[in-house]
């Protein structure tokens, strides 16, 4: 009888961690897509196209955010795309980067208020939605 309770026990337990971490990837996609929209949807589209409102304007087309499975393979790895969002590590002498540094802007916007924390958690959202939109038919596996 013991036994059964204490698997009845793992077996819950278990049932209300993979709960609780479903519940935060879904949170932190939703979290990821709200953020998206208020950086990200004016160059590269609210579906993620690269046909934002501000695309016309810019020298080089915003990339098809669908499509960076093709590019990087799936999932997405997070700390390099983490890298190409956040954009402080890049060498700037050799010329303009074509999108903002989002490490400064998100400071200056008030995210860094918990240091880079607070930075790499909206950036680690966004990236969990953009894994979100990959066109699963092409990208590679």
């Amino acid at each position: 009888m013991k036994l059964k309770v204490f698997w009845s026990m793992f077996a819950l337990s278990t049932a209300l961690f993979v709960s609780q971490t479903a519940l935060s990837a879904g949170n932190d996609v939703s979290d990821g897509h709200r953020y998206f929209v208020r950086y990200c949807a004016a160059c590269h589209g609210r579906d993620g196209l690269g046909d934002g409102p501000v695309a016309a304007s810019l020298s080089k087309p915003p990339a098809n955010l669908r499509k960076l499975g093709d590019k990087y393979g799936m999932p997405l790895p997070a700390h390099r795309i983490a890298e190409l969002i956040d954009g402080r590590d890049t060498i700037r002498a050799h010329g303009n980067r074509d999108m903002p540094v989002w490490g400064e802007r998100l400071y200056e916007l008030g995210q860094g208020d918990r240091g880079e924390l607070g930075i790499g958690e909206v950036i680690g959202k966004i990236i969990a939605y953009l894994d979100t939109i990959q066109d699963r038919r092409t990208a590679m596996r």
